[in-house]
């Protein structure tokens, strides 16, 4: 079990509470970003459980303000009595969704993965049009995408193909574990498969450095972008796909994630929230990348021959880790390593939520939600910002100009990755 000197406010990957489990004691409204940057949003205690009490499912889902919920997941980590806030509003979104039939955005935004697929296939094309203020000026008009936010840079050789091409290792590489290796299936991502692939590159090098041996196995879009966009139904078509595909994995196979709410989702959502059937098995399998990683070091199968990396680093605990549970295992890892200094900034969530702060009409607010990270950042100074969430790391480097990475490149840096 992973401890820490910094404990989340609580566990919500608990059986889920009804909701007159509420005490109405706010603790949701207080620490909700939202809620503290707009008075519009009437917060999610009235949205979530307050509001679920009167929700007939002969009538109209839509309350005012509700699709200004981000999804960051705090009020869930801060409930004492661990109701389950967000499934009532997604839930509700959704519904409203399908009666008042959804735009072109949220059907663009809800299918990552078959835009990142044609964004890779047209990768100098698609990264052109992305930057180019004319064609960013049409985007805003025609699909509602702000024209002033930076969107990801699309790759031709994905994840997936590099892998696949990638030369095995030798049985030397492995450390024998009795007779037996570890193994482990690496769900990448679309992020990794599209946009980063050298993140994907080091998770594998970094596992084979210690012993373990990698597989990817079919996967589709682990469907977080088709809940925040109020489609449950193509998230759960999603989930379906995913859990048949690791449910076929050997039962000794841990599932690893580099990215938190992809995992969050496979952990907890795909359980909880589209209640998917076997998919609690399998979200009991499921590790993020550095929770593995302390894992294996508490065993004793951790290789510490780390080279010295000097550097100082400040570090952003994305809101999704919060809600996995396992404090932040980044932080206990780049603690081993020698030279690095790591100081956490703690000024909140960085307000872009996924394909939240892609709005138009959001994008602002995101900024706003945001401008204490950024700020905090420019006065303490740093190497490089470090996130586990691949939105972050975008948010942090466009409101506070500052270098992103994944904490699992100062790991990969000290093994030798270069």
């Amino acid at each position: 079990m992973i401890t820490d000197e910094i404990e989340t406010y609580s566990d919500t990957v608990e059986e889920a509470a009804p909701d007159e489990a509420c005490t109405k004691c706010t603790a949701c409204n207080t620490v909700c970003p939202v809620a503290r940057n707009t008075e519009i949003f009437r917060g999610p205690k009235y949205l979530g459980p307050e509001s679920e009490r009167y929700r007939d499912p002969l009538e109209a889902a839509v309350t005012a303000g509700l699709d200004l919920c981000s999804g960051c997941k705090l009020c869930e980590v801060t409930c004492p009595s661990q109701v389950t806030i967000q499934e009532y509003i997604r839930r509700a979104q959704n519904k409203g969704a399908q009666e008042k039939g959804r735009t072109l955005r949220d059907w663009v935004l809800g299918h990552t993965r078959l835009l990142s697929r044609f964004g890779s296939m047209t990768a100098p094309l698609a990264n052109f049009g992305n930057r180019n203020p004319l064609v960013r000026l049409v985007m805003e008009k025609v699909i509602g995408v702000h024209r002033k936010r930076p969107l990801p840079r699309y790759q031709w050789l994905t994840f997936e193909r590099w892998f696949k091409r990638k030369r095995a290792p030798t049985p030397t590489v492995f450390r024998e574990r009795g007779k037996e290796k570890r193994t482990v299936a690496y769900f990448s991502a679309c992020w990794v498969n599209f946009n980063e692939r050298r993140l994907g590159e080091m998770v594998v090098h970094v596992l084979e450095r210690n012993g373990v041996a990698v597989t990817v196995p079919k996967q589709e879009c682990c469907g977080i972008p088709a809940v925040v966009n109020s489609n449950t139904d193509l998230a759960r078509k999603y989930g379906m796909e995913n859990v048949k595909s690791l449910s076929a994995l050997p039962p000794d196979v841990d599932i690893v994630a580099s990215s938190t709410s992809c995992g969050l989702m496979l952990k907890h959502d795909y359980d909880h929230l589209l209640e998917i059937p076997g998919a609690a098995a399998v979200g009991a399998r499921v590790y993020d990348i550095c929770e593995y990683l302390w894992m294996l070091h508490e065993a004793g199968e951790l290789s510490e021959d780390f080279e010295q990396v000097q550097t100082r680093v400040l570090y952003h605990a994305p809101c999704h880790l919060k809600s996995h549970g396992i404090g932040y295992p980044a932080m206990r890892l780049l603690r081993l390593i020698p030279g690095v200094v790591v100081e956490e900034v703690d000024e909140g969530c960085c307000g872009i939520s996924g394909t939240y702060g892609v709005k138009v009409e959001k994008y602002d607010l995101s900024m706003k939600i945001g401008s204490r990270l950024f700020e905090a950042v420019k006065a303490a100074g740093s190497d490089s910002v470090l996130a586990d969430c691949e939105t972050c790391r975008m948010q942090v480097e466009h409101g506070a100009g500052a270098r992103s990475a994944h904490p699992l490149e100062i790991v990969a840096r000290a093994y030798g990755y270069r």
